[in-house]
């Protein structure tokens, strides 16, 4: 348990490092300081779970770890906010032609359709991606399956989804 506390004090010790990478991501100072928090948060559970430490040596963090899991929360986090509502867009929405609503009706028929004839394993792994919200490295985690195997499984499926016309 000592050995855990040292690494979040380690971490700690870079507060300011790990603010400027999510800055570099493009975060404002706020989203940074709540990505660097969510980061510490996920590096204490991750480090409960895993006999593999987050450590190079007995003085020195892996930062490329620390780096990937900055990242990937900036990049959920990015994911969450572009879905929030704005109402300055729901003109769009509501403008909509018939003609149009008809297209965008039919091109959702279509990729569900798609989606019904895929391989099970490829629509079961798109749909926790896309439609669960699950991050490809937490689904990896809970699964078994390699980062790598779910994330050429989804690209699959985008690109068959993205031939529809």
């Amino acid at each position: 348990m000592g050995h855990k506390v040292e690494v979040l004090e380690l971490l700690a010790k870079k507060h300011n490092d790990w603010i400027n990478v999510c800055k570099s991501f493009g975060a404002s100072k706020e989203m940074a300081e709540d990505v660097v928090q969510d980061m510490y948060i996920k590096l204490h559970y991750w480090s409960q779970k895993n006999d593999r430490s987050l450590m190079y040596n007995n003085e020195e963090v892996n930062y490329y770890f620390v780096f990937k899991a900055l990242r990937s929360i900036y990049l959920d986090n990015s994911k969450q906010e572009s879905k929030t509502f704005n109402p300055e867009t729901e003109d769009i929405f509501t403008n909509q032609s018939n003609e149009e609503e008809i297209d965008s009706q039919e091109m959702c028929e279509e990729v569900e359709d798609r989606l019904s004839k895929m391989y099970w394993y490829d629509r079961k792994i798109f749909e926790l991606v896309y439609v669960k919200k699950i991050s490809r490295l937490q689904l990896a985690e809970m699964t078994g399956i390699s980062y790598h195997s779910i994330k050429r499984t989804v690209r699959k499926v985008k690109n068959l989804i993205k031939t529809i016309k």
